[in-house]
């Protein structure tokens, strides 16, 4: 998230990092317009509150990173389930 400082430092032509949750890299965003809430980048607008905006590459890549392992782990946890269910519809007693 781009704090309230580093806002105030931004301007016109600079570039900010775009850290979509299902964006598997960030996003570089050059600023076309921006006003005291809103930053617009290739028309879009977005909330200077938004939590998807960073003001380096290092920090949307922090975050990119930290969404990736948290769905890794979801989809882990999801085949663990689903080789249990097929265990005990099999009656196998193999584990995986």
């Amino acid at each position: 998230m781009i704090t309230d400082e580093e806002w105030k430092n931004l301007k016109s032509g600079d570039v900010i990092w775009y850290a979509d949750q299902h964006a598997l890299k960030p996003q570089n965003l050059i600023i076309a317009k921006i006003t005291e809430n809103s930053v617009y980048c290739d028309k879009k607008k977005i909330d200077k509150k938004s939590y998807l905006l960073h003001s380096n590459l290092n920090n949307a890549t922090q975050a990119v990173n930290f969404r990736l392992k948290v769905h890794i782990e979801k989809i882990q946890h999801q085949i663990d389930e689903n080789l249990k269910q097929l265990e005990q519809e099999n009656g196998d007693t193999h584990s995986y």
